[in-house]
């Protein structure tokens, strides 16, 4: 009969389904390789099971443990098949569901079983540092589900063999197998056909469940969106400065940095859209400038435009296989090298641009050079300042000021649009689609309240809500349900997040004499509002 749990101990599916600190025991059923987090930690994430845990087994069903520590030594070094023990391990909500979460702060000892490669060899437990002995009851049990784990062993998928990690299967890595060769240029993808890219990333951005990345590997696809500099982000920049509200200067450097494109330029850049679990690992671990090999990628052409794009969905045999990896400079792949050759190459050529770029950012973002014509831009440009603070001066309180009513139709240059791409409908043609006309059977017709459709239009904004805007930041709890027991743990005031939610009351930019005018309300939240204004919501004083 084999032993039970240990006391003290939880099941793993009784722990996955209660929030609180358990102590588990559990067979390591897939698992990602130590990675730098966002910040300055390390992670390692790792799912656990402690029955049904043989071939085939539906390894999203156990319990999934993120551990963070700033010393990576620190972390467990786990493999599929090997059997953890965590001590104290907090389950709580993360991205929606239930997590075992470790965070730099928190002391959860573990002790790793590996089956040894002799057989006369003992099995002996790896501790992390600290950590007690354990029973023999713990002991005991721990083996038990590691004799188990090993005897399924011989019959695991050959994707998923002794000492894999999931996340990085062959599949992933550079080298593309013998039987499939899927690599491909990106001048070389065409829609309706899958292609493993090495590329180097040149924008992200993040949504709740989804990630972007805009990716080149320096060569011309004619069906991809052109990315022209033609157009100066200085044109009619003193028509345009008014409508941005910012006057004074509150938005600072940082938002004229994320609006310009900072190259290729042309037709060389893929957008490719991350599903789960990719994306969970690109904001984990990739970022600007960095170079990934992306496995499986699904070329495809946008339905309005046309051009060509890519996504990476969940991979519906293997769910929590990842399909993207990170590379580093001391890749020997030849493609890889190859790469970076090309990169160097494309900005020889366009040094003078990369140049220009230079001196209106610098290396921090901030200006780095001021040449002679800079100089003279400067003192035009203050004399205007000026000119406009001694006429705000003059004006009566409450008075429009003339030339910003004449400014109403130029668009604020700080708003970007996510996909570029797609062709700009007025608010006019969006209400009046047809698609939002459903004919039923004897002719009857009715009109759908609501479609899942995403359009791209340039508006004015005539009114919001709340009135105030300090009120457009809500605070929400997402630790609501977290026993009185945690409260110990984490503070009150460290639960509390801050999230955008809002409504903007539009009609369309530009109204022909006699149109009527078209007003449709937007309410913006999340993700959606943080890319709109370019600012994490906190709790806002206003004096």
């Amino acid at each position: 009969m084999p032993p039970s749990i240990p006391p003290r101990f939880s099941g793993v599916s009784k722990a996955q389904d209660s929030q609180g600190h358990h102590n588990v025991i559990g067979v390591v059923v897939d698992c990602l390789p130590k990675a730098k987090s966002g910040g300055t930690s390390y992670s390692v994430t790792f799912t656990i099971k402690d029955s049904d845990y043989g071939p085939g087994n539906h390894t999203w069903e156990g319990l999934k443990i993120k551990y963070f520590n700033d010393d990576e030594h620190r972390l467990p070094d786990v493999k599929v098949n090997d059997v953890i023990l965590l001590r104290q391990l907090r389950v709580r909500p993360h991205h929606g569901s239930l997590f075992g979460v470790v965070s730099n702060k928190d002391h959860v000892s573990w002790a790793v079983f590996r089956q040894p490669e002799s057989s006369e060899s003992l099995t002996m437990p790896a501790y992390s540092p600290g950590a007690r002995a354990l029973s023999r009851e713990e002991d005991a049990y721990a083996k038990s589900l590691l004799n188990s784990a090993v005897h399924t062993e011989s019959q695991v998928p050959p994707s998923q063999t002794k000492g894999q990690a999931v996340g990085l299967s062959a599949e992933v890595k550079p080298q593309s197998t013998k039987n499939r060769d899927r690599f491909s240029l990106i001048k070389a993808v065409a829609p309706k056909k899958f292609a493993d890219l090495i590329v180097h990333v040149v924008k992200t951005w993040y949504d709740d469940n989804t990630v972007n990345l805009y990716v080149t590997d320096y060569t011309v696809n004619k069906a991809l969106f052109n990315y022209d500099d033609d157009k100066s982000d200085n044109e009619d920049e003193d028509e345009g400065e008014g409508r941005t509200g910012d006057r004074f200067g509150y938005l600072g450097t940082s938002t004229r940095v994320n609006r310009i494109w900072r190259g290729p330029h042309g037709r060389m850049t893929l957008q490719v859209t991350l599903w789960q679990p990719h994306s969970a690992y690109a904001k984990d671990n990739v970022q600007e400038d960095s170079y990934v090999a992306l496995n499986n990628v699904h070329i495809k052409s946008e339905t309005q435009t046309g051009r060509t794009e890519g996504v990476i969905h969940t991979d519906r045999m293997y769910p929590d296989k990842v399909g993207i990896r990170l590379l580093d400079d001391e890749d020997d792949d030849p493609r890889f090298l190859e790469l970076k050759q090309r990169k160097r190459e494309y900005w020889r050529q366009n040094k003078l641009k990369r140049g220009q770029i230079a001196e209106e950012l610098g290396e921090e973002g901030g200006p780095k050079k001021i040449t002679k014509k800079r100089r003279k831009e400067l003192l035009r440009q203050k004399k205007q300042q000026q000119q406009k603070q001694q006429a705000a001066q003059k004006r009566e309180e409450g008075q429009p000021e003339i030339a910003a009513i004449l400014r109403a139709d130029k668009a604020n240059p700080h708003i970007q649009a996510k996909n570029p791409a797609k062709v700009c409908r007025t608010l006019l043609d969006i209400l009046a689609n047809s698609s939002h006309v459903a004919s039923l059977p004897g002719g009857i017709e009715y009109r759908l309240p609501f479609q899942n459709v995403n359009y791209r239009t340039t508006v004015r904004v005539v009114d919001f809500f709340p009135p105030d805007i300090s009120d457009f930041a809500v605070s929400y709890n997402p630790d609501y349900e977290t026993s009185e027991d945690d409260e110990d743990d984490v503070s009150s005031t460290r639960r509390v997040r801050w999230e955008w939610r809002f409504c903007l009351l539009v009609e369309d930019a530009k109204i022909a004499p006699g149109q009527s005018r078209n007003r449709v309300k937007l309410f913006v939240s999340g993700a959606e509002a943080v890319f709109l204004l370019k600012l994490d919501a906190v709790e806002y004083d206003w004096p």
